[in-house]
């Protein structure tokens, strides 16, 4: 139920001089190397510096077949690790977008849909409970809304907001309707700020990168010592310091593993080939060991554990106690129960429908049922197979006490919309 909205709002001339002088309300994009140097990363990384190294030693050593092999390792597995890590980064761009397509808006004295990008400083943004709030807003004299905040705060308990608070972008509307004044758009948002501090953070050391040097690190003193050593011998043994050296050095680029570099890579491409199976997004190949290397997991529970989802599983009424049988807010299920039972059960679904006028369940992309609005108003008002479920029961009376009369029971689901 959208609310009444007074005020007319900016102007379309005023809304268009505005969006020239601020810009479009668009969050702003993280800074990105260029693919070139990324490609360069994945050719000059410690391990890959070391077969450089091999690869020129076995030039020095007249063994120009094994540098080109090494140099072809080297190549081939930089360009590999680079396709997939730029695809899955552009996949994870494509996730990214926070700000909804569209918002409601109040313009020349009419509420219209505008882009979310073309909201400026001054709009008057109308808001419905499921809406996603596009930019930092100031509530109006008539909103009573309650908006999940877990985007900023990570706390998925809805927090009520009424007139002179501050809605900010990125969160939603989870209950009530009212309206909003824009103070901030685009890159000027609470949420750009925290944007900002993160892609600010330097990403750690993964354990596998870690070990990785580790490995490098010793297979390079091994290598090198051993080389050494027998030049040493090969020298006292009185052979020409020239045959020495280049004995010592057909050692050294023997010792180097120049297989160990793309079997590790294979073996973290086929993981996050699998994880993506599984719908897990793996942008960074080694982000995968790190998965397995993790002792313990801190976590919230809803919405992340969870689906943030709750669903009426049992209804107790003086005449006895009703079983919903059903899954989540899907209408194939079914009442179980006393006739008495049941009837006392409808009365209470009609009051539960009447008391959460603005829960609801909507078709989603995957063509099941979403819900919108406080997750326990949603189940009061959706039970897979709710007895009534009005499009639009009038609110509740003051008491909670106060019952609407009694609804036949059905016996075909019906779906709340």
């Amino acid at each position: 139920m959208l609310p009444t909205v007074a005020a007319p709002g900016l102007s379309a001339a005023q809304a268009a001089a505005r969006l020239a002088a601020d810009g479009p309300n668009r969050l702003p994009p993280p800074p990105r190397p260029h693919p070139l140097r990324l490609l360069a990363a994945q050719m000059l990384h410690f391990f890959a510096l070391m077969l450089w190294v091999a690869a020129a030693l076995a030039v020095v050593a007249g063994m120009p077949t094994l540098a080109v092999a090494i140099v072809l390792v080297v190549l081939v597995n930089g360009a590999f690790s680079f396709a997939q890590e730029h695809r899955a980064d552009r996949a994870a761009e494509r996730l990214r977008d926070l700000m909804p397509v569209r918002a409601t808006v109040r313009r020349d004295g009419r509420t219209q849909q505008v882009d979310a990008a073309d909201l400026v400083v001054g709009d008057l943004v109308v808001l419905d409970a499921g809406d996603r709030v596009s930019a930092d807003l100031t509530a109006q004299p008539d909103a009573r809304v309650s908006v999940n905040e877990s985007m900023l705060t990570g706390e998925s308990a809805a927090v009520r907001k009424g007139p002179d608070d501050d809605l900010l972008a990125g969160t939603y509307v989870v209950e009530g309707a009212g309206s909003g004044l824009v103070r901030a758009t685009g890159p000027r948002t609470r949420l750009a700020g925290i944007a900002t501090v993160t892609q600010s953070a330097r990403r750690p050391v993964s354990p596998l990168v870690h070990e990785l040097h580790r490995v490098v690190r010793t297979v390079a003193i091994a290598a090198v010592s051993v080389g050494v050593t027998f030049f040493v011998v090969a020298a006292v043994l009185g052979r020409p310091l020239s045959d020495s050296f280049v004995l010592a050095i057909g050692v050294t680029v023997a010792l180097v593993p120049e297989g160990l570099l793309p079997t590790v890579t294979l073996s973290l491409a086929r993981a996050a080939q699998r994880m993506a199976g599984r719908r897990a997004l793996v942008r960074h190949l080694e982000a995968v060991e790190t998965l397995g290397a993790t002792t313990f997991i801190c976590t919230d529970k809803t919405g992340t554990l969870t689906l943030n989802q709750m669903a009426v599983v049992e209804v107790v009424t003086p005449a006895g106690t009703v079983q919903v049988l059903g899954e989540g807010y899907d209408p194939d299920g079914s009442l179980a129960g006393d006739p008495d039972a049941l009837a006392a059960a409808a009365e209470a679904a009609d009051t539960a429908a009447r008391c959460a006028p603005d829960a609801r369940v909507t078709h989603g992309d995957d063509g099941g049922w979403q819900p919108v609005g406080d997750p326990m108003l949603v189940a009061l008002r959706c039970w897979p197979s709710a007895p009534v479920c009005p499009n639009r029961p009038p609110r509740c009376a003051a008491t909670p006490s106060t019952r609407a009369p009694a609804a036949p029971p059905s016996s075909t689901p019906t779906a709340c919309t």
